[in-house]
Formats: C-alpha cells, structure tokens, sequence
C-alpha cells in the first residue's frame, strides 16, 4: 500500500490498527495522519522493535489489510453484478411476457368483429358480476366527475 493509498484510508483503517496496535493512543493515531513513517516510528518506540522489524511488520499488516480490503471490493462487486444481472433477466422476461400479451391482444382485435367482442364481454359479465358492476361503478364515478370539472372551468 503506497503513501497516497494510506493518507486517503486513514480514518477508516484506524479501527483496525488500534486491534493491531494496541499500545498505540487516539492521540498518537491522530499524530500520525496516515502517515506511514510516523507510523513506523511509534510501533517501533512503543514495541521496542527494530527499525527494520518495524518496517517488516507494518509493511506486513498494511499487506494484510489491502488484501483483505480488495476482495472484499470484488465480493461486493460480484455481488453487485449477479444482483444486475438477475434484474436484466427479470427485465427480459417480463418484456418477453407483455410482448406476448401484446401480440394476443392485437390479435383478438384484428380476428373479432364488434357483436364477437360484444359476446365475449357479456360472458365476462355473467361470469364476474360483482367485480364488472363495481368497475363499472368506478368508470360512471369518473366520467361523472370529469364531467363536472369540465362544467365548473
């Protein structure tokens, strides 16, 4: 992980170097402001390291932490794209389906003629009275009120 990488994740690392680092105070994170020198400075005057074994071992956890940060980047971004995917598919088929629904429709409007049409309603009716009596209800209430709105402009 490079200098720019650090100072820009800083805020959301800090939580996971105070596990790593427990020794290490708010004041001194806040000291050391993503920057990895600094860094590498108090973990080895609070640990009692080297400055090679500080390097070693913040080079290693900021490693660790990378790796981990990135594939839980692609985890969210293959997640993301099956989730794209699944709404394509569901967009496709449901197209597909009123595609179908279109192509029976125009269909039945090019193949019957009006007393056809005037049938087939009419069994609709005797088959679902009281739901065609309420739609028919609902459409009357609209034309009146339209009707009305019209009259008072």
């Amino acid at each position: 992980m490079n200098e720019e990488v650090l100072t820009g994740r800083w805020k959301e690392m800090r939580g996971t170097l105070k596990s790593w680092w427990g020794n290490l105070t708010d004041d001194d994170f806040d000291w050391i402001g993503g920057q990895k020198d600094r860094l590498i400075g108090l973990v080895q005057q609070k640990y009692g390291y080297t400055r090679d074994q500080a390097l070693n071992e913040v080079d290693r956890r900021l490693r660790e932490y990378d790796s981990k940060f990135s594939s839980t980047v692609t985890d969210a971004s293959a997640k993301v794209y099956e989730l794209g995917q699944n709404i394509a598919d569901k967009a496709r088929a449901a197209q597909a389906a009123m595609s179908s629904q279109m192509e029976r429709a125009t269909s039945y409007w090019q193949e019957k003629e009006f007393r056809g049409m005037a049938d087939d309603l009419v069994g609709l009716v005797r088959r679902h009275p009281v739901p065609s009596l309420l739609i028919a209800l609902g459409i009357g209430y609209a034309l009146a009120r339209s009707a009305f709105t019209r009259d008072t402009d």
